[in-house]
């Protein structure tokens, strides 16, 4: 064919299966913030050896998804209200300073990108599907971190993607009835801010924002807490699917 209708497929590995299949049963709630996920019942239930296993979990314990503690295992991520104070009030630090760099090269076809971000939200909140509105909602933060053009700030921002992910999705899914509503508006008048070049106004917003979502995020802690006390969370992946 003269011209290409297909895109390259990246090659995976298993450890790249297990990996999606970890982060997404975490998402999805499949398995609970700080639940012990053994190795030999990870490698039992996805019928695998237990070496891929092990090398699934350090990438995702880089990625701040599972936490290894000394003689015990590894265990997903659990939060903190300090916790949730420090990721997002980092993620606004580094949104507002990419602002900042971003705005003077911002072209009209950026702001298109941008709309067309938010459009795609407004489908994944009308279709409810959570998991691709989080990743929508982070995606079109870090669109504006790449057009900073500043690599520190982009890889630190993306270290700490999987947990901000995490974060964001309990957010939608144990407060449904407004928070994914609050992701257009909010897009939106960034988007607009910076499309008529005032750029303290979208800085200004980013944090306001930001203190809005942490306290969200706080308040789904709580929720999580009283709904299941970490003494009372089960060892087992009774939950978890392959």
């Amino acid at each position: 064919m003269a011209n290409p209708v297909f895109t390259p497929i990246e090659p995976r590995t298993m450890q790249d299966e297990i990996v999606d299949l970890i982060r997404d049963a975490a998402l999805r709630g499949d398995v609970e913030l700080g639940q012990h996920l053994p190795e030999q019942e990870l490698a039992e239930q996805m019928r695998v050896s237990r070496i891929p296993i092990r090398e699934a979990m350090r990438q995702l314990e880089q990625e701040g998804l599972i936490v290894r503690v000394p003689n015990r295992g590894c265990f997903v991520v659990d939060f903190t209200e300090q916790d949730v104070i420090e990721i997002f009030s980092l993620r606004a630090t580094l949104e507002m300073m990419a602002i900042e760099l971003a705005a003077p090269h911002l072209t009209a076809q950026d702001f298109s990108n941008l709309r067309a971000i938010i459009e795609a939200q407004q489908r994944a909140i009308e279709a409810q599907d959570y998991n691709e509105l989080t990743q929508l909602d982070l995606k079109f933060h870090e669109y504006i971190c790449i057009k900073a053009n500043h690599r520190r700030l982009l890889k630190t921002w993306r270290s700490q993607y999987v947990q901000a992910l995490l974060l964001i999705n309990w957010r939608f899914r144990l407060l449904p009835h407004y928070t994914p509503h609050t992701v257009v508006p909010d897009h939106t008048q960034i988007t607009a801010a910076l499309e008529r070049g005032d750029v303290q106004a979208a800085i200004a917003l980013t944090k306001a924002i930001s203190q809005r979502v942490t306290n969200e995020c706080i308040e789904v802690i709580r929720r999580k807490q009283r709904k299941a006390p970490a003494a009372e969370r089960s060892s087992r992946l009774t939950t978890a699917r392959p």
